[in-house]
């Protein structure tokens, strides 16, 4: 699971940031010329800052971002640091706070990391919400927000008006098309039924779906949402499977709710292709626990390589992510997505810092918004293709889960 987004956390995002604004008034550029004299720039180290949700009931998934982060950072730290385009080499130094998923805490972690720490860039910061309270001030005040936890569209869509803010994964819409071209594409009658989050997060999945299958012989014959707070889907899961469609797509951001939504789908006698988004992709968390072995077609999409897949048992990228994982977490679960997410995230930062020619805020960000390339753990076949209008990561594949692990679909 990545995050929630419900009207309130929105509604008290934008409140927070306005007022936050307003305090930043009359405030200079925080930026400054010249490598060593950069915000959290010195000889030796760059100093990052990052907001997270690592209490409240988004922690596990906070953590995890944390977690894979920093075992990619401690890595690089380990061999000597990053090498800079004046010649330095300098490690990577990071302050996190704990936001537990709440705006107004994003908001004062953000005032900490930029008055207090002096850092050279924010990192990671966790979630829609957090990301929408401090988007406005750190664009004004000209500090880097990049690759922020999140695939709302908001963040990367327009980077004109909003230079210093920039996403990472791919958007939730992007998600949603890939699988209405999955199904498009075999010129058929095929009826889906459709559950989501009732929430921004949801609505991004489907709008991208719905958008993607306009004028197709695939039509949506049934729809339910559920609320993040939900113990179970199977009130929903009954309704759906009264349509009997083809397949059910299935928003859903909760690995636990996934898994039981498989579950009772079969115990109803109802056996759809199931499309998973991949915040719920782990076999571990997911297919695993709902007993279903993918005959009757389990799919997902994915930009990165799993931990828990099989296929990928013997790659040295999956390989080094585990152990360093391991090595700077111990305990921490490499399964689940959002370490991936986060541990990605933080080698295409890595690969920004090693480009970046003018070593100041403004010179970190036009590199970023040119960045290509590839960075650990990313799929066959994709890479990084930065832009004004999207994320870095723009592309993702249609797997299908059969003997017992993922495999990618031509």
């Amino acid at each position: 699971m990545n995050q929630a987004h419900s009207p309130a956390l929105r509604a008290g995002a934008i409140l927070v940031a306005a007022v936050l604004a307003l305090g930043a008034c009359g405030r200079g550029e925080t930026s400054s010329s010249g490598g060593s004299q950069a915000p959290g720039v010195t000889d030796t180290t760059v100093k990052i800052g990052a907001s997270y949700a690592l209490s409240g009931p988004l922690a596990a998934n906070g953590t995890a971002a944390m977690n894979g982060a920093k075992s990619y950072f401690d890595a690089i730290n380990a061999a000597g640091g990053v090498k800079m385009s004046d010649g330095k080499t300098r490690k990577i130094e990071v302050v996190q706070y704990d936001d537990g998923y709440d705006p107004a805490r994003a908001v004062q972690n953000y005032r900490k990391l930029t008055t207090q720490d002096n850092v050279f860039a924010l990192f990671q910061t966790f979630g829609t919400a957090p990301n929408l309270a401090i988007m406005d001030s750190a664009n004004s005040e000209k500090v880097p927000q990049l690759f922020v936890h999140s695939g709302a569209a908001v963040f990367s869509q327009d980077q004109k008006a909003k230079p210093y803010t920039v996403g990472w994964q791919p958007t939730y819409e992007t998600e949603g098309a890939a699988y209405a071209k999955f199904l498009t594409a075999r010129d058929q009658d095929l009826t889906v039924a459709v559950i989501s989050q009732n929430d921004d997060l949801g609505k991004a999945f489907v709008n991208g779906f719905t958008s993607g299958i306009g004028g197709s012989k695939v039509k949506i014959v049934a729809q339910e949402t559920y609320e993040a707070t939900d113990p179970t889907l199977d009130s929903q899961i009954t309704k759906l499977a009264a349509s009997k469609a083809d397949v059910l797509f299935s928003a859903i951001a909760i690995p636990k709710l996934t898994a039981g939504a498989l579950s009772k789908a079969a115990e109803l006698g109802w056996n759809p292709e199931h499309l998973l988004v991949s915040l719920v992709s782990s076999v571990d968390q997911v297919i695993k626990p709902s007993g279903l072995d993918g005959s009757h077609g389990i799919y997902s999409t994915a930009f990165v390589k799993a931990a828990d897949d099989q296929q990928w048992a013997a790659d040295k990228d999956v390989q080094d992510y585990i152990a360093r994982m391991k090595t700077s977490a111990p305990g921490a679960d490499p399964t689940v997505p959002n370490a991936a997410w986060g541990y990605g995230a933080a080698a295409t930062l890595v690969k920004a810092l090693q480009e970046t020619k003018d070593i100041t805020r403004d010179g970190l960000v036009q590199t970023v918004q040119h960045l290509t390339g590839s960075v650990p753990l990313l799929l066959p076949g994709l890479e990084l293709h930065a832009s004004l209008t999207g994320p870095p990561l723009d592309r993702l594949h249609v797997q299908q889960f059969k003997d017992g692990k993922w495999s990618l679909i031509e």
